[in-house]
């Protein structure tokens, strides 16, 4: 009897340190906020970065990295552009969206950005959920709330 029934283990991991998000995309956490992806395999992901901001003017965004331009990537990017709006783009390739020029609801506050979806990585290694700020110095992923889900979910047929 064939069945589709699979047993898929999630994996969470949880950002060790604060970080200071750069002018340019990077991983948040080169070696604990993300995973290492084999070419081929398709995973699902859900993060969720807690960060905070020197002014509530400064521009952040976030997304998923890989080593290579992948086969296939699709995920949603969303946080605040300010008090009371959220921003929410549909991406179809790594280390997009742009920053905005204010993406905070709160300025020093815990503010949340959350980016999920899947990917099917072209080359096999790490990959992670990065981010990006306006201006040097003025982002910071936060330790104490944020969290990256991630699972494969396509496995090969059985013989």
């Amino acid at each position: 009897m064939a069945t589709n029934n699979k047993f898929v283990v999630e994996r969470t991991n949880v950002l060790a340190a604060d970080v200071t998000l750069g002018v340019a995309y990077a991983a948040i956490d080169s070696s604990d906020f993300g995973w290492y992806g084999v070419a081929g395999q398709t995973y699902e992901f859900a993060a969720r970065v807690v960060y905070s901001a020197v002014a509530a003017t400064d521009g952040a965004a976030f997304s998923i990295s890989a080593p290579a331009t992948p086969t296939q990537v699709a995920f949603i990017s969303e946080f605040n552009t300010d008090a009371t709006t959220v921003s929410r783009t549909a991406c179809v390739a790594i280390d997009t969206p742009d920053h905005g020029l204010a993406s905070v609801a709160l300025a020093t506050g815990l503010n949340q950005a959350f980016v999920y979806g899947t990917i099917t990585p072209s080359a096999d290694g790490f990959i992670a959920v990065s981010g990006i700020a306006e201006n040097a110095s003025t982002i910071i992923a936060k330790a104490t709330a944020s969290v990256l889900s991630w699972k494969r979910v396509d496995w090969p047929a059985a013989p």
